[in-house]
């Protein structure tokens, strides 16, 4: 739409200028010009309406581009999980600034660079009707224009690549500052990383001149070479033929206004020639975003439904990171439903990998994982979105009632802060939860856990950076969160292994035991790493 309203504009330009010339044929014959007053008239009021719509349309465009990218990078992002090794500073910032650039490319710089490409060809054709040889003349000087900016474009695509790249480190060093706050400032080192951010501001300060200095000469080269020189070669056309008699006055004043319009749409290529640079950078970075989820464990759950509900079953499982690293090797195994299993072994034994593939964050590279019906975690440090309370509850079942909420909150033993709060579930948790006390955090992700019922849990330690007073009260919520429920535990001290029925150890990826407890004499070392069965 946008692209034929520009056409759509210039051919009414070419319209008007036709009719100028006329009445001025006719001013000149003495002749009645009322008439052609009135189609120029209607003439420039269609123009000017297309020329308002302009803005509307790049806006709804540039909405409409940037919303389905969006939605396409929350998919990958959201596929890939955080294993892509990436900052995420850097993909807010694609995902933010670099998804607008591509926003501009598509509203701006796309609707003009087929436009200019178009219009004078079209307006060639106008100027044909009148004299031929001006037609031919100034058709023929067009392409220059096109090759000037191709031969800038090389220089602006390094320019607009170094100048993304450097927003977007800047964009994660800053949101590292943000987050890192208080240990900055607990360090003293709050200054020094200022300094590192000032220092990288005026990188990208550098980088944005250069990209402007690129824009600039296209624009002097347009605008100053190419725009003079067509307006004085379709003046000097015009006055040639006029002076043989080949055209009227009135028509060497519409070739003059022709050879004006003629160039202009060229000229909004130069204009937006920065738009279109960057954009293109922070397009193929985002379409570098959107693929993460090919090159990067996958995220969707198998074998949900294929056994009985709160079962769980590792069947020769095997996974390795991209990096290569195995971190689960042939491991086999089956959990009852309503049995706590312990998963203990030292850093690296393939733990976490396990439990990760119980939730549906990763598939097995061989082997099957099934597992009957949903998962649901409570981790060490739950994360908390910035809102209310409800808000974080309803992450878990979206349609919740108060009631249900309240009910989860008692279950979780947090009801009473609700209670002596008058806003009640409207309680803001601050960013990242930091409004609300570490114990609070984790019945708060206890409550949302209950609010999912699902018919398997997997704790990860969710009591070891807890006081011994708030520890309690989390293990009652806990019991209430697990009853009932298949429970899986990574355990990192031998207080959480002795409420578990049985222990599954692991090394180096590998399950080399698996015993059940009978007391703190069977219990063993979650942090040792075991010896191998033979």
């Amino acid at each position: 739409m946008a692209v034929a309203a520009t056409v759509l504009r210039a051919l009414l330009g070419a319209g008007a200028a036709l009719i100028i010339g006329r009445l001025i044929d006719l001013l000149v014959a003495a002749e009645d010009t009322g008439n052609l007053l009135w189609g120029l008239a209607v003439v420039l009021v269609l123009q000017a309406s297309l020329a308002a719509m302009g803005p509307v349309l790049a806006a709804r465009t540039a909405g409409r581009v940037e919303r389905d990218l969006r939605h396409r990078v929350l998919d990958a992002v959201l596929a890939t999980g955080p294993w892509s090794g990436r900052r995420t500073g850097d993909v807010v910032a694609k995902a933010t600034e670099g998804i607008e650039a591509v926003g501009g490319l598509a509203a701006t710089f796309l609707p003009n660079l087929i436009g200019g490409m178009t219009i004078p060809l079209l307006l060639g054709l106008v100027v044909a009707t009148i004299d031929i040889p001006t037609a031919i003349a100034l058709v023929l000087v067009l392409p220059l224009i096109p090759l000037m900016l191709r031969i800038l474009e090389r220089r602006f695509a390094s320019v607009s690549t170094r100048y993304r790249a450097t927003a977007d480190v800047l964009a994660a060093r800053f949101l590292d500052g943000i987050q890192g706050l208080r240990t900055l400032k607990v360090l003293d080192q709050a200054d020094r990383y200022g300094d590192d951010l000032a220092a990288e501001s005026e990188r990208l300060r550098v980088e944005t001149m250069r990209l402007l200095r690129v824009n600039q000469l296209a624009l002097l080269a347009v605008d100053s070479l190419f725009t003079l020189g067509t307006v004085v070669a379709a003046a000097g056309m015009a006055a040639w033929r006029l002076s043989a008699d080949a055209i009227t006055v009135g028509e060497a004043v519409s070739l003059v206004l022709l050879g004006v319009m003629l160039i202009e749409p060229l000229s909004q290529i130069g204009r937006f020639f920065y738009v279109g640079a960057i954009g293109r950078a922070a397009a193929g970075q985002v379409r570098e975003l959107m693929g993460l989820a090919t090159t990067t464990p996958q995220t969707s759950r198998a074998g949900i439904g294929d056994i009985g509900e709160g079962t769980v079953e590792f069947e020769h499982v095997s996974f390795a990171y991209p990096d290569g690293e195995a971190a689960v090797v042939d491991v086999s195994f089956s959990i009852r439903p309503g049995e706590q299993v312990a998963l203990v072994g030292p850093s690296g034994a393939g733990k976490t990998t396990i439990a990760h593939m119980v939730l549906g964050l990763l598939l097995p590279d061989q082997g099957e994982v099934r597992v009957g019906g949903p998962a649901v975690l409570v981790p060490q440090r739950p994360f908390l979105f910035h809102g209310s309370v409800a808000n974080n509850l309803r992450l878990a079942k979206p349609d919740a009632t108060d009631q249900e909420m309240l009910e989860a909150l008692r279950a979780a033993y947090l009801d009473g802060l609700i209670s002596n709060h008058p806003e009640g579930l409207a309680i803001p948790v601050g960013e990242r939860g930091l409004s609300m006390s570490g114990g609070e955090v984790q019945r708060l992700a206890i409550a949302r856990a209950l609010l999912v019922d699902a018919p398997v849990v997997v704790l990860d330690e969710p009591t070891s950076n807890v006081d011994l007073g708030t520890e309690a009260r989390i293990r009652h919520a806990l019991d209430r969160l697990t009853a009932g429920r298949t429970v899986i535990i990574i355990a990192h001290r031998r207080s959480t292994i002795r409420g578990a029925d049985r222990v599954i150890m692991l090394d180096e990826g590998r399950l080399v035991d698996s015993r059940v407890t009978d007391g703190a004499a069977s219990t063993p070392d979650p942090n040792q790493a075991p010896r191998r069965r033979p």
